[in-house]
C-alpha cells in the first residue's frame, strides 16, 4: 500500500502555510483546491509551481521528480539550530541551482481592485497576566504558629510570589519569541511568493518580447514589399504598355473580336487601379495599427522600471532579513536573560526553604542569623522582577515591530500582486492586439497578390510563350511519331504481300488442295489492314503558333553566318535525342558530307529533312543525321526531329525557368557589342578606347563561355537523366556507341561466333560474351562499359577474336540485357 504523501502550500497572501496529506492517485488540482477552501475559496484559488513557476497540472503533481523536489523545498525551508540555540541565517539565500520547488497559493479576489485591506497583524501575548498570589507552600509551620514561624513563613511566601511572576515573564518571553519567529516566516514565505509571481510575470514579458521581435521582422519585410508594389504600381503599367504580345496571339484576339495589342490589354486597368487604391487605405490602417501596437508593446515597461521595481523587491528582501536578525540577536538575548532569571529565583526559593526548615529543625535556634540571611537575599533579589519586566517590554516592542512589519508587506504584497496582475493582463491584451494585427497584415498580403500579379505578368508571359512552344512541339512529336507508325506498318505489310504472292507463284503453286483447305485455310489471303484508331490531337488547333525567344525579324538574318559544317571523317552521332554542347561545334545544323556534293536543291530538300536543333531555336548542338538513309525513312526521320524539337523545348524551358537567358541572346549580345566596338574604334582611336574595347571583348568573351559551359552541364545532366531513368531513352543507337546508348546487337554469322552491334558506317562493335547466356537470336541492352582494342595476331585469338586485319581498332561493349529471345 503506498505511503500518504505530505504536501505543503504555501499561502501568498499571509504567509500561512497549509500542510495536507494525501494518497499519490488523489494527488490532483481539484483535491488540492477543495483542502484549501478555508483558505481561498476554489473558484479564486491560483496555484504556481516551480521555479519556473506555472500553473501545475494533474501529471505534472503527480511526477516522482515534482515530488521529490517539493520535498527539497520543505527541507530547506526548516530552520537550522546551531549548538548555541541560535538559528542559522538562511533566510531567503537559498538559489535555484539545487532544484528544489515550491507550490504557492494566490487569490483573485485579492488581486481585485475592490478587494478590502489586508487586516492588521496583532501578535500574542500582548499582555502578561502576572499572579498576585503565590502559590501553595511547600513547608507545613507546626500549629499553633508561633511569631517566629509567622515571620518566616512570610520570607517564604514572597520568594513564593517572586517565583510565580518571574515563571510567568519567562514563558510570556518564549511566547513573545515564537510569535516573532513565526510572523517572520510567514514574511519569508510572501516574499518567496512575490518571486514566483514576478518570475511568471517574466516569462510572460519574455513571450511578448519574442513575439514582438518575430512579428516587427516579418511585419517589416511584407509592408516594405507592400510600400514597394503600390510606388511602382503605375511604373508598372507603363511597362505592360512597352511589351507587344506575340502576333499570333494577336490574330486570335482579333478572330475573337477583342483587340489586344499589348500585354497592357489583356490587364483590367481600372479594376486593378481601384483595388490598388483600396490597397492602399488598407495599407495605412495596417500601418496605424502597428504604430499602436508598438505604443502598447513600449507602454509593457522598460528595463529601467523593471530595475525599479526588483530594487524595492530587495529592499523589503532586506528589511525581512534585518527582522530575523533582531529576532535571533537582542530577541533571543532578552529570552536568554529572562530564563537566567528565572532559574534565579528559582534558586533563591530554594535556599529560603532551606533556610526557614533549619530553623524550624533547630526549634527557632539560630533565628536571628536566618533573619540575616533572609534579609541578605532579599536585597539580592529586588532588582529581578524589575529587569524582567523591563526586558518584557522590549520583546513586547519587537513582536509589535514585526507585526507592523507584517502589516505593511501585506498591504506592498497586495500592491505588487495587483500590478503583477496588471502587468498580466495587459501582455495579454497586447498579444490579442497583436493577433488582430497579424491576422491584418495576412488578409493585406492576400489582398496584394491581385496586384502582384502585374508584377509577375512579364515573366509569366515569357513561360506562357514558353509553355506553348513546348505543348506544340509535343504535338508535333507525337503526331510525327504516330505517321512514322503508320508509314513503318505499310511499308511492312507491302513486303508481307510481296512475300506471300512470292511463295504462292512459287513454291506454293505445287501444293496440294490439303494444304490450303485443311490445314491453313488462310494461306491464299493477304496480310490484314493495319488502321489503328489515333487520339484526336484537338488541343493542337488551339495553340498559338508563337515566335521563339530570338527569332529573327527575316530569313537571311536568321541563317547569316551559318553554313552547314561536315563531321570529320568516320564521326558519327547516336540516332537517340542527345544534346551537346561542345565548344568545337558550330551552333548549326550540320548535314553529313554526302550532302556537300548534292545539287543546290537538293541539299536544301535534305537540310529541312534532316535538321535536328535549328540556328534560330538557339540549341548550339551540331547533331548529325545520316543523309544516305533510304527515301522510305523520310517519315522516321521526320518524327526523329519532331521528338528532338520537343526535348529541345522542354530543356530551354528549364533554362529559362533557372533564370538563364535564351542562346541566341548571347548571340545578339555579341553582336550588339561588335557593331559598337567597330563604331567606337571608328571615331576614336585613342589608346583608351581600344583599350576598353578590349576589355568588353574579353568580357562578352567569358560570358559566351559561361554560357556555353552552362548549357553543356545543362545536356550532361539530361543526358544522365536520361541514363537513369531508362523510359526517357529508348531509342536504339547505330551511328554513335557511348555509356548508356541503347545497341541492338545481331549474330556475326562467323566461325568465330560473337554479336555485332547494328550500325550505320560504325563498325567493330561487338558485345562482351560476359554480358549473355547462351545464343540468343539477338540483343537488345543498354551500354554500361565499353573497351577500345586493336586487332594483333592470327583471326580467333585473344588479341583478334574476329578475324579482322591486323592494326583494326573494334571496340567490346559491356551491356545490360533488356530484351534478348532465346532461339526456338
Amino acid at each position: 500500500m503506498a505511503t500518504p504523501v505530505q504536501l505543503r502550500i504555501l499561502v501568498a497572501s499571509t504567509g500561512v502555510c497549509f500542510t495536507i496529506r494525501l494518497h499519490p492517485s488523489e494527488i490532483t488540482v481539484s483535491n488540492i483546491r477543495s483542502h484549501l477552501a478555508s483558505a481561498v475559496p476554489p473558484e479564486d484559488q491560483i496555484l504556481l509551481l516551480g521555479p519556473p513557476f506555472k500553473v501545475p497540472r494533474d501529471a505534472t503533481l503527480q511526477s516522482m521528480d515534482t515530488l521529490q523536489a517539493l520535498r527539497l523545498g520543505d527541507q530547506e525551508d526548516e530552520p537550522v539550530w546551531e549548538s548555541d540555540g541560535s538559528r542559522r541565517d538562511t533566510v531567503l539565500s537559498t538559489t535555484e541551482r539545487s532544484g528544489s520547488q515550491r507550490l504557492f497559493l494566490f487569490s483573485k479576489k485579492a488581486l481585485s481592485e475592490s478587494s478590502p485591506s489586508p487586516a492588521p497583524c496583532v501578535l500574542q501575548p500582548l499582555t502578561l497576566h502576572l499572579p498576585t498570589e503565590p502559590n501553595p507552600s511547600p513547608l507545613i509551620f507546626p500549629s499553633p504558629s508561633s511569631p517566629l514561624h509567622q515571620a518566616l513563613e512570610v520570607y517564604e511566601r514572597r520568594f513564593m510570589l517572586h517565583l510565580c511572576r518571574g515563571r510567568a515573564l519567562a514563558d510570556g518571553a518564549d511566547l513573545r519569541l515564537a510569535s516573532c519567529r513565526s510572523c517572520a516566516e510567514e514574511q519569508t514565505v510572501m516574499a518567496k511568493a512575490l518571486r514566483a509571481a514576478v518570475s511568471n510575470l517574466s516569462d510572460h514579458r519574455n513571450s511578448s518580447t519574442k513575439t514582438r521581435t518575430e512579428f516587427s521582422a516579418v511585419f517589416g519585410t511584407r509592408t516594405a514589399q507592400h510600400a514597394s508594389l503600390l510606388a511602382r504600381f503605375e511604373s508598372l503599367l507603363t511597362a505592360l504598355g512597352d511589351i507587344r504580345l506575340d502576333p499570333a496571339l494577336v490574330s486570335v484576339a482579333r478572330s475573337s473580336g477583342r483587340v489586344m495589342e499589348t500585354l497592357l490589354d489583356t490587364v483590367p486597368v481600372e479594376r486593378e487601379r481601384a483595388w490598388k487604391s483600396q490597397c492602399e487605405q488598407s495599407h495605412e490602417r495596417l500601418m496605424a495599427l502597428y504604430s499602436e501596437l508598438e505604443r502598447a508593446f513600449g507602454e509593457l515597461g522598460t528595463n529601467v522600471s523593471r530595475e525599479e521595481e526588483s530594487r524595492r523587491d530587495l529592499e523589503a528582501e532586506d528589511v525581512i532579513k534585518q527582522l530575523w536578525n533582531k529576532i535571533e540577536g537582542p530577541g533571543r538575548q532578552v529570552r536568554d536573560r529572562q530564563a537566567q532569571r528565572l532559574d534565579q529565583l528559582t534558586r533563591d526559593h530554594g535556599n529560603v526553604v532551606k533556610v526557614v526548615m533549619n530553623v524550624i529543625s533547630n526549634d527557632g535556634g539560630a533565628a536571628q542569623a536566618a533573619f540575616t540571611t533572609l534579609e541578605e537575599m532579599t536585597k539580592a533579589s529586588a532588582n529581578i522582577l524589575p529587569s524582567m519586566e523591563t526586558d518584557d517590554g522590549i520583546l513586547l516592542g519587537l513582536m509589535k515591530s514585526v507585526a507592523d512589519n507584517k502589516t505593511q508587506a501585506m498591504h506592498r504584497m497586495k500592491a505588487r500582486l495587483r500590478e503583477v496582475s496588471t502587468a498580466q493582463s495587459t501582455i495579454q491584451r497586447v498579444l490579442s492586439s497583436a493577433t488582430v494585427v497579424r491576422d491584418a497584415l495576412n488578409q493585406q498580403s492576400e489582398n496584394m497578390i491581385h496586384l502582384e500579379h502585374i508584377a509577375e505578368l512579364p515573366a509569366s508571359y515569357r513561360d506562357f510563350l514558353s509553355e506553348l512552344r513546348r505543348r506544340r512541339a509535343y504535338g508535333a512529336a507525337v503526331m510525327s511519331s504516330c505517321s512514322a507508325m503508320m508509314d513503318r506498318l505499310a511499308t511492312m505489310r507491302t513486303d508481307e504481300v510481296k512475300q506471300r504472292e512470292k511463295f504462292l507463284r512459287g513454291p506454293g503453286r505445287h501444293l496440294m488442295p490439303a494444304f490450303f483447305e485443311i490445314f491453313v485455310p488462310t494461306l491464299a489471303t493477304p496480310p490484314p489492314l493495319f488502321t489503328p484508331q489515333l487520339p484526336s490531337m484537338v488541343e493542337m488547333d488551339t495553340l498559338p503558333d508563337v515566335r521563339p525567344p530570338e527569332a529573327a525579324p527575316s530569313d537571311d538574318s536568321q541563317m547569316k553566318g551559318h553554313t552547314p559544317v561536315p563531321p570529320e571523317e568516320g564521326a558519327g552521332v547516336s540516332s537517340a535525342s542527345t544534346l551537346t554542347g561542345d565548344d568545337s561545334q558550330q551552333h548549326v545544323s550540320t548535314m553529313s558530307t554526302t550532302s556537300a556534293v548534292r545539287p543546290k536543291g537538293q541539299e536544301s530538300q535534305q537540310q529541312q529533312r534532316h535538321v535536328i536543333v535549328s540556328g534560330d531555336e538557339g540549341s548550339g548542338n551540331a547533331l548529325i543525321m545520316e543523309a544516305s538513309v533510304a527515301p522510305n525513312d523520310d517519315v522516321s526521320a521526320e518524327a526523329e526531329r519532331k521528338t528532338l524539337e520537343y526535348e529541345n523545348a522542354v530543356l530551354r524551358q528549364a533554362l529559362e525557368r533557372m533564370g538563364e537567358k535564351p542562346p541566341r541572346a548571347y548571340i545578339e549580345e555579341a553582336a550588339d557589342h561588335k557593331s559598337s566596338t567597330i563604331g567606337l574604334h571608328q571615331t576614336n582611336r585613342s589608346g583608351e578606347d581600344e583599350q576598353k574595347l578590349r576589355d568588353d571583348l574579353v568580357l562578352v568573351r567569358g560570358e559566351l563561355d559561361r554560357a556555353k559551359q552552362r548549357l553543356k552541364d545543362a545536356n550532361q545532366a539530361l543526358i544522365d537523366f536520361k541514363r537513369q531513368d531508362p523510359k526517357h531513352s529508348d531509342k536504339i543507337s547505330h551511328s554513335s556507341f557511348e555509356v548508356g546508348d541503347i545497341g541492338l546487337f545481331m549474330p556475326t554469322g562467323l566461325s568465330y561466333g560473337g554479336y555485332v552491334a547494328f550500325h550505320t558506317k560504325c563498325p567493330h562493335h561487338y558485345l562482351s560474351t560476359d554480358s549473355i547466356d547462351g545464343k540468343p537470336n539477338y540483343v537488345l541492352g543498354r551500354i554500361v562499359y565499353q573497351e577500345e582494342l586493336i586487332a594483333a595476331g592470327a583471326s580467333g585469338t585473344d588479341s583478334n577474336p574476329y578475324g579482322l586485319p591486323a592494326g583494326t581498332k573494334f571496340w567490346v561493349l559491356t551491356v545490360e540485357v533488356l530484351n534478348s529471345p532465346k532461339k526456338a
